[in-house]
């Protein structure tokens, strides 16, 4: 590790500290004396930064990176959810159920529950409140699924589709998800993925971008050629016997680069925003890379006072971790960093 020096300002008096190594549980180091987000750092005298431990995602076209904040890291307090009322209940399945576009669906859901308020302004004020709350939350999922899609590391696009004889819907869902989680944690799986129905027949099937490690796939990937009904024409697919032997039928479609990637992610929203079906997350998939940052690699600061500022990265950034130069980005640099929600 290389050696440094740094001084740190708290109101207008200098202060030369060392550097905490203690980090709490979501990986952050712990107290104000690494609060970075203005403080320059010299690295034995060849380069500065600017932030340190910054979490850093990727939005499909850049790097960004968040600074860490002054606040030590504070365990949250589970506070109880206040009860829903009844037509808040009934509002959130029908805001689910509705498929039609924006303006048509508040416009229908407006007409659906005004009945059950005394008059139309307040009707109105309830369907807007909640129409946009929801909106907002759904928006949200969608962003932290396109982050986490772009920051971590894959290398198949895989559809799991069950043959009737062996099983329901129902026990699919519950065996796949099952079989899933136990590759997570005993065979170091990554997956993201979302539930369908197949466009001719209804099928129910899941689609997942995945990492699989080397060495951690059961059974075997084997070549098939079979009639595709949906293009009408024979096709060669890599199917494996273990998921097959259990399920029916599985695809899956080897992920070479980042163009591949934002084809998956693509695919996957479509049908996420189409069928409001939750997105299912392995265990312990981050977010966020944290890194401290070169400031020779900050491009620009973007966003506002009230809401944050964020910094956008070159695209060939230095990852590091408490002064050690990792390596320039890249999936197997960010396979060894610390990770963050």
């Amino acid at each position: 590790m290389p050696f440094f020096s740094c001084k740190f300002f708290f109101g207008g008096q200098e202060f030369a500290g060392k550097q905490d190594k203690s980090r709490s549980s979501n990986g952050y180091r712990r107290g104000v004396l690494l609060y970075a987000v203005e403080t320059r750092m010299r690295v034995y005298g060849r380069c500065e930064m600017n932030l340190l431990a910054a979490k850093i995602y990727n939005d499909g076209s850049n790097w960004i990176a968040i600074p860490h904040t002054e606040r030590p890291y504070m365990q949250k307090r589970h506070r109880r959810k206040p009860e829903k009322s009844e037509e808040l209940q009934q509002f959130e399945k029908a805001f689910t159920e509705s498929k039609c576009k924006r303006k048509s669906r508040k416009a229908k859901l407006l007409q659906e529950f005004t009945p059950m308020f005394k008059d139309e302004d307040e009707a109105a004020q309830f369907v807007e409140e909640h129409f946009e709350r929801l909106s907002r939350n759904k928006w949200e999922r969608y962003k932290r699924m396109i982050w986490r899609g772009y920051t971590n590391r894959w290398n198949f696009f895989c559809t799991y589709t069950f043959d009737s004889r062996k099983h329901t819907e129902e026990t699919f869902r519950t065996s796949l998800m099952n079989t899933l989680y136990h590759l997570s944690s005993r065979r170091d799986w990554r997956y993201m993925g979302a539930w369908e129905r197949g466009e001719l027949g209804e099928r129910l099937h899941f689609h997942a971008l995945t990492y699989i490690p080397e060495g951690k796939m059961p059974g075997e990937l084997e070549e098939y050629e079979d009639y595709s009904t949906k293009r009408h024409r024979r096709e060669k697919s890599i199917q494996s016997s273990f998921f097959n032997e259990r399920f029916g039928r599985s695809d899956f479609s080897a992920v070479n680069n980042a163009y591949e990637v934002a084809d998956s992610i693509k695919y996957m929203l479509k049908y996420i925003s189409k069928n409001d079906e939750k997105i299912v997350y392995s265990r312990g998939l981050k977010t966020y890379v944290v890194s401290d940052v070169l400031d020779g690699d900050i491009l620009c600061k973007t966003g506002d006072e009230e809401h944050g500022f964020k910094y956008i990265l070159a695209p060939n950034f230095t990852c590091m971790v408490d002064g050690e130069i990792m390596g320039t980005v890249s999936p197997e640099v960010i396979e060894k960093m610390p990770k963050a929600n």
